[in-house]
């Protein structure tokens, strides 16, 4: 991967785009709520063809049983969420041509990486 050093073009709907990264960085922030202090890093890296972002949190981590669940519509560990959320984005991110995906560590926090599709 290289840091980016120019813009990067995809073709990508703005409104998707928007509600796939709010959702990514609202989990990030709810994720740390019980931290001392709630650390958020984004990272944006490009290979060849593609745009690889990863949004990491410091929170609690997801559990083993979760993480085979974690993109399944209507599911949720927050007592208000709905359960979309997730599914939302792995939707959105599948629709323009990419992947979603995550690392984590209980007690540690979780990575949400999202690769998608440069223009030619």
């Amino acid at each position: 991967w290289n840091d980016l050093e120019e813009p990067l073009y995809m073709n990508a709907d703005k409104t998707h785009m928007n509600r796939l990264f709010t959702n990514l960085l609202t989990n990030a922030a709810d994720a740390c709520l019980e931290a001392r202090s709630c650390i958020i890093t984004i990272q944006e890296k490009k290979d060849d063809r593609d745009v690889i972002i990863s949004v990491a949190d410091n929170g609690g981590g997801i559990s083993q049983e979760t993480q085979a669940k974690i993109f399944i519509p209507n599911f949720t560990t927050k007592t208000s969420g709905t359960g979309l959320g997730l599914a939302m984005c792995k939707s959105i991110v599948e629709q323009a041509g990419g992947s979603i995906w995550f690392e984590t560590k209980v007690g540690e926090g979780t990575t949400f990486f999202v690769r998608l599709p440069l223009n030619a």
